[in-house]
């Protein structure tokens, strides 16, 4: 961790030191959980705001509907409430609280059959049940007509670690058949990709986006749960959406000519049709030297889309800072969800309660706490960011056009579902071992009695699936958390049990919905520690740097920090 010169963070630490003597002998780290009167974060508070978030009247807050205005009318009447200014400078010099946000919504017009034919004839699959596809081509009808089908293992070009999935084929014109998550999921074995933990290289965005350089004409991937990380519902729910993208000077040229998902079932039959082992490849597309297969089908599927330039907004506020305002510690979370859904027992709107109508309340109680705390010596900003459900796009958006200066950033601290099922002796940090920030809440942790737990399942890459990602890319290190597993009230089993429920019933699903059962007590705790450490940052001279392992440290040492 940086320094700028060992200092003490003035009224933050002197509130819980002996004396002042021993505070001036202190070499730097303050106390993160010190005994000012101020009340602790309310588990009041942050559900009232999920109430109101969450209800149907706001629509399930989708990007470009009546429930985002509801949203941006209802963050910007708190956010001053709570004290802050608004964050984004507008040309003309005047300050709004709206960072407006361009991008393409894309909504899919017509209801599509994927088609696979061979020499045993043809083959048509339902959309939504058993494939899901769209383009992020700016084009009315994409048109695909016997393209040849070729399976490219996991669809990785990573020239850094000898690794090309492509190797030897040309890819126009042809339809790829992608694996989800990288190489080493399956064995743990590390043949680069960190063994079971996934890297990006295992991201479905990634894949697409290497599919569309690569030529494609279409790029598929196989569902398998334990790959994805969440069920075939999950990609169900999200087939009658509009799919959303920045807006691409090439108008979505260089993506493949659709995009999409075939579920197990579809994939293992279509692999017997071309008398392959698709467990045999897999075996083979683990290992260093695979070469892509031709499968001896073509595959067919007409796209209707009407693609709109629409804006949509992140909503950013700030506390400056006294001594430092250039320099900023930024929390953030999404703002939005999926809208209207596919209905279940007649429900249609998915009010997305945990996800992530929590994170942004957090946000809101947090910018309360730090204005009731007294102005900070850097800038704090709060950033409640759009489109993160369409592909981390306002975090994406916000990375191209920073409101604060990247190099002048010191940290961001990342919200995206909050603790509603109790206190737990745990706070989980997602993509432990990146960043010295894991320090700092291993600190803020100890004074609450409590420990950190590592990344519990690295294998999902839940660190390359929320907003914070695309602050790491540009340098920021970033601290990211998920809820603690070990309950007080029923251990890791109850803990467990609550989890993987709330991801097989509720996630993305109009279910998750706030219930007579939710406890928010836990998630408040949680955000104690998190404020403490964003307090000690906005107070003090610390600049937190990234491990040398982080493949994100290198953006950060060209900044010049």
């Amino acid at each position: 961790m940086k320094f700028r010169f060992a200092a003490a963070v003035a009224a933050f630490a002197l509130a819980a030191c002996a004396s002042a003597d021993q505070h001036a002998a202190a070499p730097a780290a303050p106390p993160v959980a010190p005994a000012f009167a101020y009340p602790p974060l309310s588990p009041e508070a942050l559900l009232a705001h999920v109430n109101v978030l969450a209800s149907d009247e706001f629509e399930g807050r989708a990007p470009g509907t009546e429930g985002e205005r509801r949203t941006i009318e209802y963050l910007t009447r708190t956010f001053a409430a709570a004290g802050l200014q608004p964050g984004v400078t507008l040309p003309d010099g005047t300050r709004s609280w709206t960072q407006e946000t361009q991008l393409v919504s894309a909504q899919l017009t017509n209801t599509p059959t994927l088609t696979i034919s061979g020499r045993d004839g043809a083959r048509a699959y339902q959309y939504a049940t058993q494939f899901s596809a769209w383009t992020r081509r700016l084009d009315a009808t994409v048109d695909i007509a016997n393209a040849p089908l070729v399976f490219v293992g996991y669809g990785i070009n990573a020239p850094e670690l000898g690794w090309n999935d492509y190797a030897g084929v040309d890819m126009h014109g042809k339809i790829a058949v992608i694996l989800i998550n990288d190489p080493d999921f399956e064995t743990g074995d590390d043949r680069g990709f960190g063994g079971r933990a996934m890297t990006y290289y295992g991201r479905w965005t990634y894949k697409f986006e290497e599919a569309g350089r690569q030529g494609a004409a279409g790029a598929i991937i196989i569902h398998e749960t334990a790959g994805a990380a969440y069920p075939w519902a999950v990609i169900q729910s999200a087939t009658g959406s509009p799919r959303w993208d920045i807006v691409r000077e090439d108008r979505g040229a260089s993506r493949a000519g659709f995009e999409g998902w075939m579920n197990n079932d579809v994939a293992m039959e279509t692999f017997r049709r071309a008398h392959l082992d698709l467990n045999e490849l897999k075996a083979r597309a683990q290992r260093r030297g695979f070469r892509a297969v031709r499968m001896n089908l073509n595959g067919s599927l007409h796209l209707e889309t009407d693609a709109q330039v629409r804006t949509t907004s992140n909503v950013i506020g700030v506390l400056p800072g006294r001594s430092h305002p250039n320099e900023t510690v930024i929390y953030s979370a999404h703002w939005d969800h999926l809208g209207h859904c596919p209905p279940v027992d007649g429900d249609d709107i998915c009010n997305g309660a945990l996800d992530n109508a929590t994170g942004t309340s957090a946000l809101i109680e947090l910018a309360r706490r730090f204005s009731a705390q007294g102005q900070p010596e850097r800038s704090v900003a709060f950033i409640a960011l759009t489109s993160e459900e369409q592909g981390l796009l306002g975090a994406l958006y916000y990375s191209q056009h920073p409101v604060f200066a990247p190099r002048d950033t010191v940290a961001a601290i990342n919200m995206d579902g909050i603790n509603n099922f109790g206190p737990t002796r745990d706070f989980e940090i997602v993509g432990y071992g990146k960043s010295e920030m894991d320090d700092l809440l291993v600190e803020a942790l100890g004074a609450q009695g409590r420990r950190v737990a590592p990344d519990s399942s690295p294998e999902a890459g839940y660190f390359y699936r929320s907003d914070h990602l695309h602050f790491a890319q540009i340098g920021i290190p970033v601290l990211y958390t998920s809820s603690g597993i070990d309950m007080v009230d029923g251990g890791e089993a109850r803990g467990r049990a609550l989890s993987d429920a709330y991801t097989a019933n509720n996630y993305h699903k109009p279910s998750d919905e706030v219930t007579p059962d939710w406890n928010m007590t836990g998630g408040a705790q949680d955000l104690e520690a998190l404020y403490a450490v964003g307090r000690r940052l906005a107070d003090g001279e610390e600049w937190p740097q990234w491990r040398a392992n982080a493949e994100f440290r290198a953006a950060r040492e060209a900044s010049g920090r």
